[in-house]
């Protein structure tokens, strides 16, 4: 799941990469045009998928790290198409701790099931639910 989510933030800072090296190099030229704006605007629309995959990485792995501090880490098994983990999300910020995880799962291909307050995240085979379908 990491790596799936750490590709997919790549992707949307190459995005930002190549929005903003056109806009660069067409000021550069004194050629800014009106089109920049729409080159610029993807840049932004990139940033704040990139900002928001931070921010869900961010949840999983304080999760999986509270987790393993309190011992709830279970089933944590291959590497993976079909590997899995269940952990407890519990507390205050759990439903924004939950949504923030199915926001991540969905970008890469990760299927979340409830079980009360069990968690179980597991990992899709490549195509299944991910952000390029």
């Amino acid at each position: 799941m990491l790596r799936r989510a750490g590709h997919e933030m790549r992707n949307a800072l190459s995005g930002v990469s190549v929005n903003v090296e056109v806009v660069r190099s067409r000021l550069e030229r004194g050629k800014p045009g009106d089109d920049l704006t729409s080159f610029a605007e993807r840049a932004r629309l990139q940033v704040g998928v990139a900002t928001m995959l931070g921010d869900c990485l961010l949840s999983l792995i304080n999760s999986v790290l509270v987790a393993v501090a309190d011992g709830s880490l279970q089933s944590v098994s291959g590497n993976g198409a079909g590997s899995q983990m269940e952990l407890m999300i519990y507390g205050d910020r759990r439903d924004n701790i939950l949504a923030d995880i199915r926001r991540l799962a969905n970008l890469t291909g990760v299927a979340v099931e409830e079980r009360d307050q069990r968690v179980i995240l597991k990992v899709l085979p490549e195509g299944k639910s991910h952000s390029k379908d």
